[in-house]
């Protein structure tokens, strides 16, 4: 996976999370998987295609999605709320369109699926011919960690 590939999504997601937060969003160590990636408790999928295929995964705690969501609505909300997980795909849906945007001026040819959302601490995303670039970011509402997977079509 080229740095090319990889900027557009991480400088969407400290400009989304910045918006949505008003605070200071950094970046943690980034790390490589190659096999199975694990969630925090809510994570939202967007698939990728076009001349390069693979998914971004938004992935984060239900406390820091109930929280980003309560700024983003700007009311009080608990973490069963259907407006958490709707908000959350929504988060993903603007990171990745505002990536590939990105990279399209760049003169990229990529598309996105709409979000899918999975909600559960623990569960397991396997990747069986995609290396993973996982990427942590810090809010003061807690850690969001976008997990990414592109290859270039042949």
């Amino acid at each position: 996976m080229k740095s090319e590939h990889i900027h557009p999504f991480v400088e969407a997601a400290i400009r989304v999370l910045g918006e949505v937060t008003g605070g200071k969003v950094s970046r943690g160590a980034v790390s490589l998987r190659t096999s199975v990636v694990t969630t925090q408790g809510i994570a939202s999928l967007v698939g990728i295609f076009g001349e390069a295929e693979g998914r971004m995964l938004l992935d984060m705690s239900r406390e820091t999605a109930c929280r980003l969501a309560s700024l983003m609505n700007r009311q009080d909300m608990d973490e069963d709320d259907q407006l958490v997980q709707a908000s959350v795909n929504e988060m993903a849906n603007i990171i990745a369109g505002r990536a590939v945007s990105d990279m399209a001026n760049q003169g990229h040819s990529f598309n996105i699926t709409s979000p899918t959302l999975f909600s559960g601490k623990e569960m397991n995303v396997f990747n069986t011919t995609l290396e993973t670039v996982v990427i942590p970011l810090e809010t003061e509402q807690g850690q969001v960690i976008i997990n990414l997977a592109i290859r270039l079509r042949q």
